[in-house]
């Protein structure tokens, strides 16, 4: 059930740099040009983040050797910040079309 630490590890530092940089700078108030809301920004942000959030919940207790339970309780976690995110990207794709709808006026 734990594998391997360093598939863990990298998996973690791919995460890290792939996932939070974009939803920080999006808190910051950088808006990709590809999001045609403003409105749309903070709601996405938010769920990249919860995305985030399943990397070390799933890869540090796998890579400390934890037990299975906890393991589990962790996974458990994960499923929630994953079911957050889903509602943060409605919320954003809500927000981004009556953004659009807004702007053609």
């Amino acid at each position: 059930m734990d594998g391997n630490p360093a598939y863990h590890a990298i998996a973690l530092a791919a995460a890290t740099l792939l996932m939070l940089p974009p939803a920080v700078a999006m808190l910051a108030g950088w808006t990709p040009p590809k999001l045609a809301s403003r409105a749309a920004v903070v709601p996405y942000a938010w769920a990249l983040v919860c995305l985030y959030a399943n990397a070390p919940l799933n890869a540090v207790p796998r890579m400390l050797g934890a037990a299975p339970g906890v393991v589990t309780a962790c996974v458990a976690a994960g499923l929630a910040f994953s079911a957050a995110a889903v509602a943060l990207l409605v919320r954003a794709a809500r927000a981004a079309q009556r953004g659009l709808t807004t702007n053609a006026r």
